[in-house]
């Protein structure tokens, strides 16, 4: 296993939360006080360490889960791991919890984790999909083949030279990630590569059938234009709700206050 270079690692933008926003459309009546967390490309369960309290003190019980081969699961990477191991990572902690009408929060890459597991939720553990900034990925889209064909053909010769997808260069993480200061310097020794099928394995079926809640929050400083498109496509689909909250990619580590608020408003 080896690094692809930086230059044609994944170009992912990802901004943060600030403002807790209204969240349009008329909500069901389907609650629930279960919040699990799901973090993003090359972050881990870590990113979300002081939003559980604040989310705790509101009430719900919260909890955050590592993807396979990152955060405290790093030692255990491979190139085999991909979108698929990590939806199963979503079900295998719902079922050994044994977690019914749970929301389900998921961040940037952790969007197409979350939307294989929908496919996957045959038990129908899985009551409300929240994407958080998130690739809101449909039947057979994969991350990087949303975003271009040059990106996923770039995937494509990583994983057939056996390469793994490093983190973003940390020089880049304020425009694309907001992240400064103390809160970066947290972070760059915790932020690990990933294999190429994290970024190619595609969705297998609809998402988005069913009566369960789905719910699109956009972070409004992001300039993503993937982000931004995907909120469109929410707003005009009515099985979604959708919010826009007034700050950057990676909120849960800049601002967890409003982070929590936000979420606790969608829920």
């Amino acid at each position: 296993m080896s690094l692809i270079s930086r230059r044609t690692a994944l170009s992912l933008g990802v901004a943060s939360l600030a403002a807790p926003a209204v969240i349009s459309q008329a909500k069901s009546a389907s609650r629930s006080g279960k919040i699990v967390l799901v973090h993003g490309a090359w972050h881990g369960a870590w990113a979300w360490n002081d939003v559980i309290p604040l989310l705790a003190q509101m009430g719900f019980q919260v909890s955050a889960l590592d993807l396979s081969g990152l955060g405290a699961n790093f030692h255990r990477q491979s190139l085999d791991i991909g979108l698929h191991v990590h939806s199963q990572d979503i079900l295998n902690f719902l079922f050994f919890n044994d977690m019914d009408d749970a929301t389900i929060v998921a961040h940037s890459y952790g969007g197409g984790v979350l939307s294989d597991a929908l496919v996957g939720d045959r038990e129908g553990r899985i009551g409300h999909a929240i994407y958080l900034d998130a690739f809101r990925l449909g039947e057979g889209q994969s991350v990087a083949g949303v975003q271009s064909a040059e990106l996923e053909e770039g995937m494509k010769q990583a994983l057939n030279d056996s390469k793994m997808i490093p983190p973003r260069p940390k020089e880049t993480w304020e425009e694309i990630w907001g992240m400064t200061g103390a809160v970066a310097d947290f972070a760059e020794p915790r932020v690990r590569p990933m294999s190429p099928n994290c970024f190619l394995e595609t969705v297998r079926g609809d998402p988005f059938s069913g009566n369960r809640r789905h719910t699109y929050i956009r972070c409004s400083q992001n300039d993503n234009a993937h982000f931004k498109s995907f909120l469109k496509m929410s707003e005009s689909d009515p099985r979604f709700e959708t919010a826009e909250v007034d700050g950057h990619h990676n909120i849960m580590v800049i601002d967890p206050p409003r982070m929590a608020e936000a979420i606790a408003a969608a829920v």
